[in-house]
C-alpha cells in the first residue's frame, strides 16, 4: 500500500511538473512574442516617421518656392521636386492636377463672407476689414487662369484706398513685385480692374480709413478666382510611404485682428 501511495504521489509530482514547466514555456513564448511585435512597431513606427518628416521636407521646400514665387512652380508646365535626406528617406512633389493646382475655394463659407464653393460672378467674395485694417491679394500664380476682370466694390460709405499694383512679368525667378518692374494706381470704387494682359501680373491692396469697420466685395468675370495654392507632398522611407497635403494662401490681412 506504501508503495501504491509513493507511486501515486511521484506520478502526480510529475504531471504538476509538466504542468509548472508547459505554463514557464508558454509565457515565455508569450512574451517573447509580445517583445518582437512590440519592436515590429516600435521600428515600423520608427521607417513611418522618417518619410513623415521627408514630406514635411518637400512641404516646406516647396512653400518657400511659391513665397518667393519661382516660375517653376509653374501651374500650365512640369513641375518636378524631388530630393534625398540624409537618412536616406526620399520626398517629391511631381506636378499633376492633384499634387499642385490653384485654390479657387472660398476661404470661410460661412454665408456672409462668401458660399462654399469656388469664388465666382454668382458666389462673390465679401472681405470685412476694421478701422486701420489692410487686405492684400496677390493676383501672382504662375499659370492659373484669372478671370478678365475682377469687380472691386465697397458697400459702406467708410473712407478707403484701393491701390492696383500692376507688375511686369520678369523672366527668371523669383518674380518680385518691386518699384523697378510695377506700377502703383490708386482707383475708385467700385472698380472694375482688367487682367487680361499677359504681360502683367498684379497685387491688390485694400486700406480701411475709416473709424468703423468696412466690407468689401471681389466678384470675377467670367471664371473662378485663384486665390492660393494646394500642394500635395509625397515621403518615402523603407517602403513607407506619408502624404501630406497643404494650402498655401496669395491674400493676407494686416493691422487689427
Amino acid at each position: 500500500m506504501f508503495f501504491y501511495y509513493a507511486k501515486k504521489t511521484r506520478a502526480l509530482s510529475l504531471i504538476l511538473t509538466l504542468l509548472i514547466i508547459s505554463s514557464i514555456l508558454t509565457g515565455t513564448v508569450l512574451v517573447g512574442d509580445i517583445m518582437i511585435r512590440h519592436s515590429q512597431v516600435v521600428k515600423g513606427a520608427e521607417i513611418s516617421e522618417k518619410a513623415y518628416f521627408a514630406a514635411e521636407s518637400a512641404m516646406e521646400k516647396v512653400s518657400y518656392e511659391i513665397l518667393k514665387n519661382y516660375e517653376n512652380i509653374g501651374l500650365s508646365s512640369e513641375y518636378d521636386f524631388s530630393g534625398e535626406l540624409d537618412n536616406e528617406a526620399e520626398y517629391s512633389v511631381v506636378y499633376t492636377n492633384d499634387d499642385i493646382s490653384p485654390d479657387d475655394q472660398c476661404p470661410n463659407p460661412d454665408g456672409i463672407e462668401c458660399s462654399s464653393g469656388s469664388i465666382t460672378g454668382d458666389n462673390v467674395w465679401k472681405i470685412t476689414l476694421e478701422p486701420n485694417q489692410s487686405f492684400q491679394l496677390d493676383l501672382d500664380i504662375n499659370g492659373a487662369v484669372y478671370p478678365a476682370t475682377l469687380t472691386i466694390s465697397k458697400d459702406g460709405i467708410q473712407p478707403s484706398d484701393l491701390l492696383i499694383y500692376q507688375c511686369t512679368t520678369m523672366p527668371g525667378p523669383p518674380r518680385v513685385c518691386s518699384s523697378d518692374s510695377s506700377q502703383v494706381f490708386k482707383a475708385d470704387f467700385p472698380n472694375d480692374i482688367s487682367l487680361a494682359v499677359s504681360s502683367y501680373y498684379y497685387k491688390i491692396r485694400i486700406n480701411n480709413l475709416g473709424s468703423l469697420s468696412e466690407s468689401y466685395t471681389l466678384a470675377p468675370s467670367d471664371s473662378t478666382l485663384p486665390i492660393g495654392i494646394n500642394v500635395r507632398a509625397t515621403g518615402v522611407y523603407s517602403g513607407y510611404e506619408r502624404i501630406v497635403t497643404s494650402n498655401f494662401p496669395k491674400w493676407q490681412k494686416f493691422g487689427v485682428d
